[in-house]
């Protein structure tokens, strides 16, 4: 059996896709075996058979629908032959020991349901890749600021591992079998979240979120959410939708309505302060991308209420 299948799911963002997948054909296979599974999300550009007809020992698959990241990670799992699955972005550049030792960090630690490590731009600025499950009190980045002025700074837990409530899906290193048990990736997401929510369903059946601070992997990242301004406007769009889906499906009670109504009011306002006068400054990009996100939520938020539902409707599972 394969001791690993690395799973990336693809759109456009062809540059830092080639550079990801160099990294990979360049591993000598000697610390452990692998396979690499690439699904295209529709990209609809020929570029990606260019890319497949070069890297031919690499696995392609053509997804007939852009169904996100869960979706796509899902397809990819499904062929896998691999003992562990590296769920990893196509604006990464891993290098072999480094994904060596993840291998051994979750072999050595069977409590570990899901391991990650630090990740590094091209440039040395290291990302936010951590961080704690959503709550009232940290919804906004306001809030998120005000808490962490307020934290000390906490020693590890074990040397050279820290232990959060979730790792960003970039990275994202488990065994076959906890994929299994946990049902894989909730395709109620199309685009962000969906790591927040593996990451709690792997806490719900006891095992722990690793990262691995002594490890790290390049990540330069938006090499597919930033293509242009409609597609900017959309993932950052997700961003919001997601989150209700989280809060919908983690929380109850008048709990869960306080929140989405706090988020509803808080997305409208905040974005249609600055959306509202895009309208009339359509020519400055900046501002024009919030007129765009206000219009899809106002948009989205009309389709929830007459569903019933938060799912986005960009996902697979909207009209089951």
């Amino acid at each position: 059996m394969t001791d690993l299948s690395i799973v990336i799911v693809s759109y456009k963002g062809w540059d830092r896709l080639v550079k990801c997948l160099e990294a990979l054909d360049s591993f000598s296979g000697k610390s452990f075996s692998f396979e690499v599974i690439l699904v295209d999300n529709m990209s609809g550009e020929d570029t990606i058979f260019a890319i497949e007809k070069r890297f031919s020992k690499f696995i392609f698959i053509h997804n007939s629908i852009n169904g996100g990241y869960a979706n796509g990670c899902n397809r990819g799992v499904s062929i896998a032959k691999g003992s562990y699955i590296l769920l990893l972005n196509p604006d990464t550049v891993a290098a072999e020991s480094e994904i060596f030792r993840m291998i051994e960090v979750s072999r050595n630690n069977p409590q570990y349901g899901l391991v990650s490590c630090r990740q590094v731009n091209e440039r040395g600025k290291e990302s936010v890749a951590t961080g704690v499950f959503p709550a009232f009190f940290n919804l906004t980045g306001l809030q998120r600021a005000f808490l962490r002025s307020l934290k000390k700074k906490e020693p590890l837990a074990e040397a050279g591992t820290s232990f959060p409530d979730w790792v960003s899906g970039s990275v994202m290193l488990l065994s076959m079998e906890t994929f299994r048990q946990v049902g894989g990736l909730d395709e109620d997401f199309w685009m962000y979240f969906e790591d927040v929510d593996l990451c709690r369903r792997i806490r719900d059946i006891n095992l722990e979120i690793a990262f691995c601070t002594e490890i790290k992997i390049e990540h330069n990242h938006g090499g597919s959410s930033r293509i242009n301004l409609n597609t900017a406007s959309l993932t950052k769009t997700e961003v919001h939708i997601s989150r209700h889906i989280y809060i919908s499906k983690h929380k109850s009670g008048v709990e869960k309505i306080c929140i989405q109504l706090f988020l509803v009011l808080n997305t409208l306002i905040t974005n249609g302060l600055i959306g509202i006068p895009g309208i009339v400054l359509f020519f400055i990009p900046k501002i024009f991308i919030r007129t765009l996100i206000f219009g899809s939520l106002i948009s989205y938020y009309a389709s929830s209420l007459s569903r019933l539902s938060w799912i986005s409707p960009r996902s697979v599972n909207f009209q089951n």
